[in-house]
C-alpha cells in the first residue's frame, strides 16, 4: 500500500479559518462522511487520504491550520498547498473578516502572501470561500450576498454549507476546488510528523470505486529547515 501510495499524483489543500468555524469537522466530513462535532487542536493538522479526482485516484494531503493563532497569516501552509480553502461561520463576523483578511492577502500580488517565486511566475492559486453553519440560519451574521461579492472581487469561488446536516454542497465545493488544481506540485514540504494520531477510514456514503484510506497527523507550526520529511503513515 505504501509504495502504491507513493506512485499517485498528490494534491496538496490548505485549510484556513477562524477557531470554531467547523474546520476540522469539514475535513472529516469529506473524507470520511463522518461528522465529529465540535474539536480544536492547537496545532496544525495532516489529513493524508487517497481520493478519485475526475476519476483518477490522487493521494490528497489536506492541512488543517489551526485557528489559535488567526491574529498570524499563515504563510507556510499557502506557500506548501496548491490550493486554498477559506472556511468561515455565517453565525460568527469576526470570522468572515479574517478570511476576507487572508483572502485579499492571497490575490494581491507576488509575494503578499509568502508566496515562493514559482507560485508568483504561476497563474493565480486555486481559491475557495465557505460559510459553515448554515443549519443556524437564525444567528446568521454573514449575509449570502456578502461571501457572493467577496469571491466575485477576487476571482475565488463560494460556497455555504451544514457540515453539521451533511449538506451536498460541501462536496461539490471541495470538489471543485480539487479539479481547479491543474498540475500537482512538487514543492518540498513544509512540515514534519511529530505524532501519529489515528487512521481515518472511508464512510460507506462514498460512491466512487476507488477505496479511500489514509491517516492524520500532528504539524508543527514552525519546523526547524531541518527536519527530514513527512514520513508515510503506515498501511
Amino acid at each position: 500500500m505504501r509504495d502504491e501510495r507513493a506512485s499517485l499524483p498528490r494534491v496538496r489543500i490548505a485549510v484556513i479559518g477562524s477557531s470554531r468555524v467547523g474546520k476540522s469537522a469539514l475535513i472529516v466530513r469529506y473524507l470520511t462522511r463522518r461528522y465529529i462535532g465540535e474539536y480544536h487542536s492547537n496545532t496544525d493538522l495532516l489529513y493524508r487520504q487517497t481520493v478519485p479526482i475526475n476519476g483518477t485516484p490522487v493521494e490528497l494531503e489536506v492541512i488543517d491550520v489551526s485557528g489559535t493563532n488567526a491574529d498570524k497569516f499563515p504563510a507556510e501552509q499557502i506557500q506548501w498547498a496548491d490550493a486554498c480553502l477559506l472556511v468561515y461561520s455565517v453565525t460568527d463576523r469576526s470570522s468572515f473578516d479574517y478570511a476576507t483578511e487572508v483572502m485579499s492577502s492571497l490575490r494581491r500580488g507576488p509575494g503578499a502572501a509568502g508566496g515562493s517565486p514559482a507560485h508568483a511566475a504561476a497563474a493565480p492559486m486555486p481559491l475557495a470561500l465557505l460559510g459553515n453553519k448554515t443549519d443556524l440560519d437564525h444567528l446568521r451574521q454573514v449575509s449570502t450576498k456578502e461571501g457572493q461579492s467577496l469571491c466575485s472581487s477576487h476571482g475565488a469561488s463560494f460556497s455555504e454549507a451544514s457540515v453539521a446536516d451533511n449538506s451536498n454542497d460541501l462536496y461539490r465545493c471541495v470538489d471543485k476546488l480539487l479539479s481547479e488544481v491543474r498540475t500537482p506540485s512538487q514543492r518540498t514540504r513544509k512540515f514534519s510528523v511529530t505524532k501519529m494520531l489515528g487512521s481515518l477510514i472511508g464512510g460507506t456514503n462514498n460512491s466512487s470505486s476507488t477505496s479511500r484510506s489514509g491517516s492524520v497527523v500532528a504539524c508543527p507550526r514552525m519546523p526547524p529547515p531541518a527536519r527530514p520529511p513527512l514520513a508515510a503513515a503506515a498501511p
